[in-house]
């Protein structure tokens, strides 16, 4: 199971209620992006990938879109679509 780009922008940006969240969006530059909004963001991405996102150890700590999708390549769960 695989997950792409669009589809991880298009589930932060329905947690964080923003359209504007890009690649380069994080809890530093979004105001709503809190602990309780990247734990959403985690639960929702685990969902996708049937389980499997919390068997990423640095994911806990990616509060970034960037980061989120580095971990998810490095663990070969990111598509190239």
């Amino acid at each position: 199971m695989k997950i792409s780009k669009k589809e991880i922008l298009i589930i932060i940006k329905k947690i964080l209620k923003n359209k504007n969240v890009n690649i380069n969006s994080s809890s530093k530059n979004i105001d709503n992006w809190d602990s309780l909004a990247q734990l959403d963001i985690l639960t929702a991405l685990d969902k996708k990938l049937n389980g499997k996102i919390f068997t990423i150890k640095q994911m806990s700590t990616a509060e970034s879109v960037n980061k989120i999708c580095l971990l998810l390549k490095k663990n070969n769960f990111l598509s190239n679509d």
